[in-house]
């Protein structure tokens, strides 16, 4: 069963566990967390990007979004957060 609460979740855990499986850093400054329980996906931005964003997968369960103009780490989404690796 999918995680159906953000209280639940240790962000700041997950984000160090993907960082770590994606090869790269993230913004330390989060605006917007979003968990859809039905896709088992939690979605992290950091901002928003200037024109547009490219996601593209770091990792079977981790995809990273960059703003197409800066190349900045722009979002990520952790897939199958149930079954995310601790």
């Amino acid at each position: 069963m999918a995680t159906s609460s953000l209280l639940g979740l240790d962000i700041q855990r997950l984000l160090h566990r993907a960082e770590d499986l994606a090869g790269t850093s993230f913004p330390s400054e989060v605006v917007e967390v979003t968990l859809e329980p039905k896709l088992n996906t939690l979605c992290i931005r950091f901002r928003k990007p200037s024109d547009a964003e490219l996601g593209e997968p770091a990792h079977p369960q981790v995809h990273v979004f960059k703003d197409r103009t800066t190349n900045e780490v722009t979002a990520v989404e952790i897939l199958e957060i149930d079954k995310f690796p601790s």
